[in-house]
């Protein structure tokens, strides 16, 4: 009798194995899609809660992923608009120079090797589109899967809105853990999200916005072309805002604004760095026990695991691990 037991329990385990992979499979070309309306679906969660009562919660659910859409489609639009002027700046840039040679000798005096700064900065545009499109195969590919992922992403958003709640208190009923356990872990992970996305996006946006008035004051062009890199830049820890802010400092020294070069990196060091050391000090220090390291090693591997959401998902769920470790040591070694 038991024996049976076993091999019904085997079975089904073998099943359900079988049946994850099959869905893991279905998924997989949307993961990214399903990921982006997961994270967007925790920022609106505050926001739902308190409108569903009032409006009713499809009414508010769809509203909310009206207005992202919106937001997504404003913010796309400007990049748009902005990327090509930018890109075709940087270009530019090296012909307003006095001299190109002249730039290339100043560069290889300061770092001891000859760079070909021409060559480098006429091959960005073309490197640019080569990795945006590719070939017609690979764009008209990439067409039909960004329009499939944006229908996957509404769908999913509104749902997750709406049924949101619900979806967590199926999967808490279901997890072979104690109550107490459960909550716990339900805990452990609002707060581990939240911490990275206050602490790791708000930082990087606000950090970004803070270094674009630094080029604004100094003249670069196309600020918020920049702007917007610098933001996407910071949420790589060891790169940041000075992948940006030292080229141009490079640039205002070239061209013999050495004032202004002086200004950016003065305000680089100290306005945009304070912002940094002060916010994290406030938003991560004291909402989450993440350290800087749990960032930097869920930033990077997230990105080769889930593409460009791991930029977000990485440290969640590093965080996460080293959350799930400790409850395991708590609950369950020491009563062993």
């Amino acid at each position: 009798m038991v024996r049976d037991e076993r091999l019904r329990v085997g079975f089904f385990a073998v099943l359900l194995t079988a049946f994850a992979y099959l869905v893991l499979l279905i998924l997989r070309p949307f993961l990214t899609a399903l990921l982006t309306a997961l994270l967007l679906a925790v920022l609106l969660a505050p926001l739902q809660r308190r409108f569903a009562p009032r409006v009713g919660e499809r009414i508010s659910a769809l509203s909310l992923v009206t207005l992202s859409l919106a937001a997504i489609g404003a913010i796309g639009t400007l990049l748009v608009v902005a990327a090509p002027a930018g890109l075709s700046d940087l270009s530019a840039t090296v012909e307003e120079l006095p001299a190109r040679s002249t730039a290339e000798r100043r560069i290889e005096d300061l770092v001891g090797v000859e760079v070909p700064l021409g060559s480098i900065v006429e091959s960005v545009p073309r490197r640019v589109a080569e990795i945006l499109f590719g070939d017609i195969s690979m764009l008209v590919a990439t067409t039909t899967d960004l329009f499939l992922g944006s229908v996957l992403f509404l769908f999913v958003l509104y749902y997750l809105l709406v049924d949101g709640d619900r979806l967590i208190d199926w999967i808490e009923e279901r997890l072979p853990l104690d109550d107490e356990t459960t909550e716990e872990l339900h805990e452990e992970a609002h707060q581990t999200t939240w911490a990275v996305l206050k602490g790791h996006v708000f930082v990087a946006v606000v950090q970004g916005a803070v270094a674009g008035v630094g080029l604004f004051v100094v003249g670069i062009p196309n600020v918020l072309f920049w702007t917007f890199v610098m933001m996407v830049l910071e949420l790589f820890p060891v790169v940041g805002v000075a992948g940006v802010v030292g080229p141009a400092v490079l640039y205002l020294g070239l061209q013999d604004r050495l004032l202004a070069a002086a200004f950016l990196l003065v305000y680089g060091l100290t306005a945009v760095a304070v912002v940094d050391d002060y916010l994290r000090a406030h938003v991560v220090d004291r909402e989450s026990s993440l350290h800087s390291a749990t960032i930097l090693v869920g930033v990077f591997g997230g990105v080769y695991a889930f593409g460009v959401m791991g930029l977000f998902y990485g440290p969640i769920v590093v965080g996460l691990f080293k959350a799930l470790v400790r409850l395991f040591d708590e609950r369950y070694v020491d009563e062993g």
